[in-house]
Parts: structure tokens; sequence; C-alpha cells
């Protein structure tokens, strides 16, 4: 029987060849060459951490398991497995890792049979790492934990307890090991390879109940008594250049993202096809909707823990727990709907057409429109005041219509602009908004502070869509492609581009600052 707990000292040393060492991975299955030279410890590279408020940390057992691709998906030889694992009933750590193997590798489950080939013809019993990540953010099933029933996700455990890995000397007890597939000194890694990693993370620090920007004290195996942070990379916790010199300070970010869906913060992004993909803390509400005509927007409720979406000819379809209380769907319109938004309680909400028709449903209170009036631009939406007893509607050419108590602090109306007026946010204390031109380029009026805008950046896809933060010191953009762009403390929870079929044409959800 081998006994792999503390074996992952001979792995960081010249005199072996060890998963450190470049893996060639040939057309059938991986075979290992060469050896790399010992690695001394480099100075711990320092980036800015977001670790401001504290996370209220609690177990989530049921958060949703990502996709894994199982051992038995990327062909695992189960004879070369040995006896003698061991498991955790806590997790206080996870620590990131890169394989250190060659980046032109694009058999990703051939290599993870080659480094299961070559740990264990030496004294591990196993694969070292519990999971590993493909540069194109593909989640692999590393150390083996229990022979799974037909449709029970593969989770790394075996009766709520967690299997140990090999993966850092003296550090993997209570630890989880998340190898990242390459090298990444020269080069980040990937932005599919990160994402993975944050909803990795996200998971497993849930499943735990671990605070990602947390320190914990670590009582290694060898005696010694450390402060390490929950999620740390290799370097961390011994003299190795792992998890490479461009990943180690990018924790930082990757830590407060992992904070960010914990935390609640996030939102929608929904496209034309009815698509709508979930980033940070939010849910995954409509996974198989198609709808039957294009979609042209979505309204959060105000939990944040739902949403409507809603076509030009006045359907709506809720998601999420939130209600239905009307739509204009085989009713006469004189305009197509253009805009929605939710009333204060979540129990109603305002539909707009173009013309600057309003259509209340539910508690959603009358407050006046431009339908008679004759407008230079179209109308694009409609925003509510954070009391409820009011809206803003907004045009083509940037005119602002205020109704009830909606203050008006200023439009674009008068000016010459670029391009076209595409969005309009307000500010959560009702003092000032912005508004988002299809360049990218933002206006803002009252006390709405200026945090940058897209107008230089690559104008080959249109913005669509904005969204302040909680504070109203801070906003998101979204791009027709699903690319979004962050500016003061909104963070950037991670974009669609990619991902949607159609074009995004909504974003919704709750923006929660990283940082107070």
């Amino acid at each position: 029987m081998h006994d792999d707990r503390d074996r992952s000292w001979d792995r960081d040393l010249p005199h072996r060849v060890t998963r450190r060492t470049a893996l060639q991975v040939g057309a059938t299955a991986g075979l290992v060459t060469a050896a790399s030279p010992y690695l001394g410890r480099l100075a711990r590279l320092t980036g800015v951490d977001l670790a401001g408020a504290q996370l209220a940390v609690r177990q989530i057992p049921n958060w949703p398991v990502p996709p894994i691709v199982t051992r038995a998906q990327w062909g695992a030889n189960e004879s070369l497995r040995k006896s003698g694992r061991d498991y955790d009933k806590t997790i206080s750590n996870i620590i990131v890792h890169h394989t250190g193997t060659p980046n032109d590798i694009t058999n990703y489950p051939a290599l993870c049979r080659g480094i299961l080939a070559n740990e264990t013809a030496g004294v591990y019993i196993d694969v070292a790492y519990n999971w590993l990540i493909d540069p194109k953010g593909k989640i692999y099933e590393g150390r083996w934990a229990q022979a799974y029933p037909a449709g029970v996700p593969h989770i790394g455990e075996l009766n709520g307890a967690n299997v140990r890995g090999a993966h850092a000397i003296y550090h993997n007890t209570n630890t989880i090991g998340v190898a990242l597939m390459g090298t990444y000194d020269a080069m980040d890694p990937p932005p599919a390879m990160v994402d993975a990693l944050v909803t990795l993370l996200t998971w497993k620090c849930a499943r735990w109940g671990i605070d990602p920007q947390g320190q914990v004290t670590y009582h290694a195996s060898n005696g010694a008594v450390e402060t390490l942070h929950t999620i740390c990379g290799h370097r961390d916790t011994s003299a190795t250049d792992c998890p490479g010199q461009r990943t180690e300070p990018m924790l930082p970010a990757i830590r407060a993202r992992v904070a960010g869906r914990l935390g609640g913060a996030g939102y929608w992004i929904a496209s034309t096809n009815g698509t709508v993909i979930p980033f940070g803390g939010v849910a995954n509400a409509n996974s198989t909707f198609r709808p039957t005509s294009p979609i042209v927007g979505i309204a959060g409720h105000p939990s944040g823990t739902g949403y409507w979406l809603f076509t030009a000819e006045g359907s709506v379809y809720g998601f999420g727990g939130v209600g239905f209380y009307g739509a204009k769907h085989g009713q006469r319109l004189s305009a197509p709907i253009v805009g929605m938004a939710a009333t204060k309680t979540g129990r109603g909400y305002w539909m707009v057409g173009a013309d600057g028709g309003i259509f209340g449903y539910g508690d959603a209170k009358f407050y006046g429109s431009t339908a008679k009036l004759r407008l230079a631009a179209p109308i694009l939406g409609i925003t509510p005041t954070p009391s409820g007893n009011g809206y803003w509607l907004y045009a083509r050419d940037g005119g602002i219509f205020s109704y009830g108590d909606a203050r008006f602090f200023g439009s674009t109306g008068n000016l010459h602009l670029r391009r076209p007026v595409v969005s309009m946010a307000v500010r959560p204390q009702g003092d000032g908004y912005w508004m988002i031109a299809e360049d990218g380029g933002v206006f803002s009026f009252g006390k709405a502070p200026f945090r940058g805008s897209g107008a230089n950046v690559d104008q080959r896809s249109a913005c669509v869509a904005m969204l302040p933060s909680t504070t109203g010191n801070g906003y998101v953009m979204l791009r027709r492609d699903g690319s979004v762009f962050s500016y003061g403390d909104a963070p950037n929870l991670g974009g669609a581009n990619g991902r949607v079929s159609g074009s995004a044409i909504g974003i919704a959800g709750k923006i929660k600052p990283l940082a107070p």
C-alpha cells in the first residue's frame, strides 16, 4: 500500500521526474519526458486586494455543481490507482496550481491520462490534484473519491468527506488542489480557464462555507503554524514557482469574483432568442425557455431573485418566482413595446411603447406618458424612481421625460450625438442618472458620477444596456456581443461574449461592490 498523504515534497526537487516536469503528450495517450530544474521561492507578488467587506459565510451544500469531465470521460486507467486514500470532513483552504506542462498541448484528456500515469509510476496512489481545468474552461475530475452511482454528480467526496490530494507539501490535509493545465509564467491563463476557476472555487467555497477573501491559521503537517489565504497559490505554502508568475498576481481579483458570486452580487444577460446567462450569485432560471418571437428586453425584480423577459408584441415571461400581472400580447398596439420596469414592491410592472404609451400592471400606477406628444425620436425605455412613485422615459436622442416624483437633471436632447442613446440607469439614491450611447459614450447628470466610458474601446460591437452598482458609484455596460465592461466600484462578474446565440439585448440584477 502506498501512502501519499505528504509525499508532495519530492515533486519540487530536481533529482526526480515529477508533475512539475514537461509532459509530452502523443497522439495516443501521454508519456513523461524530461525534468525541470528546481525553482526557488519567488518574492510574493502583490495586487490590489478588494477584500474590504467581510462576507457572511454559510455552507450551501446544494450549490449547483458545474459540468465535470469525469475520469471515465477522460479515459482514466483505473487499474493504475492504488489504495490508501484519506478523506477530510472539513476544508479550510483551496490551493491553486499550474501543471507546468507545455502550452501547445491541445489533447487535454490525454494530458490527464499522462499525469495519472506519471503520478502512479512513483509513490503516488493517484492524480495528486482534486481538479484540473483546461484552457478552454472545462473542469476535469482529478483524484478518485468513490464509484459514483449512475446519474450522481462527481463532487470529489465520499459520505460528505472530501478526498485528500497530494498536491502541496505539508498542506494536503483539509485542502483542495486545483490545477490549471499549462505553464503560466510568461502568459496569462486564458479567460475561459479563469472563468472556470472562479466557478469551481465558488462551488467549493459554498459547499464548505469558506470565505474566499478570508485568511485562516493553518497547521501544516510538519508542525508549522501559518496564516494563509483561504484561496492561495501553491507558492504560498512552499518553495515553488507554481501556480506561475502570471497566475499568482491574479488571485486577489479571483477571490473578489468568487466573493461577488457568494455575496449575491450578480446579473443576468439576455439575448434575442431568450437565452439568459447568469453571472455572480444569481440563479439560472430559464435554461430551457424558447420564445415564439424575439425577446427585446429584460426587467429585473427589485429583490434580485428573478426577472421578466418581454417581446415587442407585449408578451411577458417571468422567471425566478416573479409574478405575472398582465401583458399586451394579442392586443392592438400603436407602437411596439420597447421597455419594461418593475415596481418597488415587485408586485407589478410598467411597459412602455416606442411612442411613450404606458401600460401598468399589478400595483404599477400611471403617472403620465408621451403618447400624445410629437417626439423628435422614439422612446427606448422606462426607469422608475427609487420610491416607486414616478418614472423617467428616455428617447433615442437622449431626451428625458419625467413623471411623478422623478426629477429632471438634464438630457442630451439638444446635443448632436455621434451615436444614438441606447440605455439609461438611475442612481439608487434617485439624485441623478446616466445615459449611454451606442458607441459606449456615457453622459452623467445630477449627482451621477462619471466613472469612464467605452467610447474609445473596440467599436465592432455596439453597446446595448447599462446597469448601476448598488452604491451609485459605478456601472457596467453591455455590448451586443455579450461582453461586459465595468467602471467605478461595479465588479465585472463575467461576460457572455461567445456564449450567446443571437444578440445580447439587456442586463438585469444587482451589482454589489466588492469593496466598500
